[in-house]
C-alpha cells in the first residue's frame, strides 16, 4: 500500500515539479519514468550483462555453496547507483517497476528457459527497517520479474529473524557473520524440488543470499538462484 501511495506522490510532484533525470539532470524525461531521460535510460538498457562465471568466482569461497547459480542485469556502476539509492533512500518505488521488467528482458534468453517452473522470493527486511523504509524494494522488483515472465512470487516466503547492521558498512568476513541464522521460512509454502529465484537489489559478496539459501535448501528447494538488479566488485 504504502508503495502505491508513493508512486501516487512521486507522480503528482512530478506533474507540478518537473524530474531531472538522475543521471544527466536532463529535464526532458522518459515516458516510463520521470526520474530518467531517454538517452539516459537506452544507454542503460544496452550495457553488457556482468559475466555469470565472474559472479560464480565471488560465490566460489561461500560457507556451504547453497546458491546453484547467480545472475544480475547490470554492473553495479555509477548510474546504477544513484538508481538504487534513489530506490531505497529517496522513496522512488517506481524505479522498481521499470528495472525489474528491464531485468526480465535483458535475461530472457539466458535464464528464463533454465527455469520454467521457479518461484521468486525475495530476500527480507526485518520488520524495523521495513516500517522505516515503508516497502521492501526485493519484493517490488520480484513482483516485476514475476509478471513479466508468468510466475509466480512468494512476497514473504522468507522472514529476518533479528535485526542486523547494514551489510555495505561490513568487510566481506563481517558480512557473513552479521546475517548469520538471519533468515527463516516464513510461510508453509511447499518448496520441495522447486527451483527458486532468489531476488535482492544488490549482489557483493553473496554472503546474504548464501544465508538465504540455506533457508530455502533446508526447505526442500532443489535449486536456489540468487537473481539481483546490479553486480558490485569486480
Amino acid at each position: 500500500m504504502f508503495a502505491k501511495l508513493a508512486r501516487f506522490a512521486n507522480d503528482l510532484v512530478g506533474l507540478i515539479y518537473p524530474s531531472k533525470c538522475l543521471i544527466c539532470d536532463e529535464t526532458q524525461t522518459s515516458p516510463l519514468t520521470h526520474l530518467l531521460c531517454e538517452n539516459c535510460l537506452a544507454e542503460i538498457a544496452s550495457q553488457p550483462l556482468p559475466d555469470v562465471e565472474a559472479i560464480a568466482e565471488t560465490r566460489g569461497g561461500l560457507p556451504g555453496g547453497n546458491l546453484d547459480e547467480v545472475h544480475a542485469g547490470w554492473h553495479y556502476d555509477t548510474s546504477m547507483q544513484r538508481i538504487i539509492h534513489a530506490l531505497k533512500y529517496r522513496r522512488r518505488p517506481s524505479l522498481s517497476q521499470v528495472f525489474g521488467s528491464t531485468l526480465a528482458q535483458r535475461l530472457q534468453n539466458d535464464l528464463k528457459p533454465k527455469i520454467p517452473q521457479a518461484v521468486l522470493v525475495p530476500v527480507p527486511l526485518h520488520r524495523r527497517r521495513g516500517r522505516h523504509r515503508g516497502f521492501n524494494q526485493s519484493i517490488l522488483l520480484a513482483e516485476a520479474v514475476a509478471q513479466a515472465w508468468n510466475m509466480t512470487v512468494l512476497p514473504r516466503g522468507l522472514e529476518r529473524t533479528r535485526f542486523t547492521q547494514p551489510q555495505a558498512k561490513l568487510d566481506a568476513a563481517a558480512r557473513f557473520e552479521n546475517v548469520k541464522d538471519a533468515f527463516a521460512l516464513a510461510s508453509k509454502s511447499n518448496l520441495q524440488g522447486l527451483t527458486v529465484l532468489l531476488v535482492d537489489d544488490v549482489f557483493t559478496t553473496g554472503a546474504t543470499m548464501n544465508a538465504c539459501a540455506a533457508v530455502l535448501k533446508s526447505a526442500g528447494a532443489a535449486r536456489v538462484i540468487g537473481l539481483a538488479l546490479a553486480k558490485a566488485g569486480r
